[in-house]
């Protein structure tokens, strides 16, 4: 497809391909600023050139590994999916960067494709791409919040567990991580931190909150708390609320569609702005292309927000951060929403053929399809096993809270920790939440999760069952 101009093919496939040696390994070590959490060096795809896959190879292991992380959740098409990287390829023929201001015809593509297959009250709405993912996208919808706001209120209300970003900005609205960080945020008293409904771990005292539906007894006494703090108990006036409505960093937690259908009207009566994070659960994951659908469907209203950020998924893997705002909220101009890079024709190409896959093929159904699958499994699982506390979804965002014992609900953070060494033994790849750390030491880290790409197949499906069962069982014997 290209010509090279300043060197051969061969030079570039030698950069590219060599194999890495030991020397270079250590130099690296040594070079590199972010302290390696990790030994293992992810060498890629199983299947170069052949099209997106479940399964990545390890440098050094022989066997494949099934990946149900997904790589921080992002590659709903697999590794290294085929058609996205063609995209790729073919834009990238013609341009690779233009500024911020300027349009190209990629970007109109897929800027009304956004508009088109936005939910709810946000369809037909206006978008902003940047190449920074998530963090980007949320910071242009709290800029977008506040030219929308009345003036005076200048506070974000986010919620206990939430993860925004990891920017000097933004970690003031993700939840504090301890003693894993050794600086204190910008900005942090923009952000107040309220309530969310874990319904699992109930502070009201309600214990049949299970699978993400709240108890049928709760009153949503966390809503009220909630509405406290955002009409009375604010320092200076909160232009608009932030939340996950399924935290995935936190916990996989999903917020009770009930929760959120009260939010979104403390927020209309107050003229807040409503943002949603679907960074996580957009472009399919949930079982449908945003979550946001498939909670108006449980409604039977529509519980969309006035602004949405969202990437992980939305171009294939590609760095791309999409906020979505109400068609009727003003503009921002280029001062406030403009970064160099920001106006990549390659990562918008992705994101559109990224798109045009999951409508076409019905990947979203797919996740449906095969989550639900795994899902009851895990419920049969459950019947046997007091460690499996609560499962909760939709799809494949799929978190699994393990405790020592049904009554006590404690967390068991060794058995997590176990399930994910033996996994990786028997060539599967699981995740966990955030730590959640008590200045005493203390750290809650009991949600294992389940979120391979979305293509997965009815063969992957069983695979994933019988290996967590397998690390599951291989792990409770180690801890007896």
């Amino acid at each position: 497809m290209f010509d090279t101009k300043w060197l051969s093919k061969e030079e570039i496939e030698g950069l590219i391909n060599n194999e890495l040696t030991d020397a270079e390994i250590a130099k690296c070590r040594k070079n590199h600023l972010l302290v390696p959490v990790l030994d293992d060096i992810i060498e890629g795809t199983t299947k170069p050139g052949k099209g997106g896959t479940a399964y990545f190879k390890f440098r050094g292991k022989t066997e494949p590994i099934l990946d149900c992380t997904a790589q921080a959740w992002s590659l709903n098409l697999g590794h290294a999916p085929a058609d996205v990287n063609y995209a790729v390829q073919l834009q990238a023929q013609h341009s690779t960067h233009v500024r911020y201001g300027y349009l190209t015809p990629i970007r109109v593509k897929l800027i009304n494709r956004l508009a088109d297959i936005a939910p709810g009250q946000l369809k037909g709405g206006k978008i902003a791409l940047n190449n920074l993912g998530g963090g980007g996208a949320i910071e242009c919808a709290i800029r977008t919040a506040y030219i929308n706001t009345r003036k005076g209120g200048d506070q974000i209300a986010t919620f206990w567990r939430g993860y925004h970003g990891s920017s000097l900005a933004l970690s003031g609205a993700t939840q504090q991580i301890g003693m894993a960080m050794r600086y204190r945020p910008f900005g942090i008293d923009r952000f107040l931190k309220t309530m969310y409904p874990y319904c699992y771990r109930c502070p009201f005292g309600y214990k049949c909150g299970l699978e993400g539906k709240k108890d049928p007894n709760c009153n949503l006494e966390c809503l009220a708390v909630v509405t406290q703090h955002l009409e009375t108990f604010h320092t200076s006036g909160v232009a608009a609320v932030l939340i996950e409505p399924n935290q995935g960093a936190g916990g996989q937690i999903p917020a009770p569609v009930e929760f959120l259908l009260g939010l979104k009207e403390v927020c209309n009566r107050n003229k807040m702005k409503l943002i949603y994070d679907e960074c996580q659960t957009g472009f399919g994951r949930t079982g449908k292309m945003w979550m946001t659908e498939l909670l108006s469907e449980q409604a039977g209203a529509d519980v969309s927000p006035d602004i949405l950020a969202a990437t992980k998924g939305a171009a294939g893997g590609y760095p791309l951060g999409i906020c979505i705002a109400k068609p009727k909220l003003k503009m921002l101009s280029e001062a406030e929403e403009h970064t160099t890079y920001s106006s990549s024709p390659v990562l918008m190409a992705a994101s559109l053929v990224t798109i045009e896959i999951l409508q076409k093929q019905k990947i979203p159904e797919n996740a449906a399809r095969q989550g639900a699958k795994i899902t009851q499994f895990l419920k049969e699982m459950q019947t046997k096993y007091p460690q499996i506390g609560d499962i909760r979804g939709p799809g494949l965002f799929i978190g699994i809270e393990l405790v020592q014992d049904v009554e006590s609900r404690a967390p068991n953070n060794e058995l997590t920790e176990k399930i994910i060494e033996k996994g990786m033994k028997n060539n599967i790849m699981f995740g966990e939440c955030m730590p959640i750390l008590k200045p005493s030491g203390e750290m809650m880290r009991n949600v294992l999760k389940i979120k391979p790409p979305l293509i997965i197949s009815d063969d992957e499906t069983e695979k994933i069952c019988q290996l967590f069962e397998k690390s599951f069982k291989e792990a409770l014997a180690d801890l007896s």
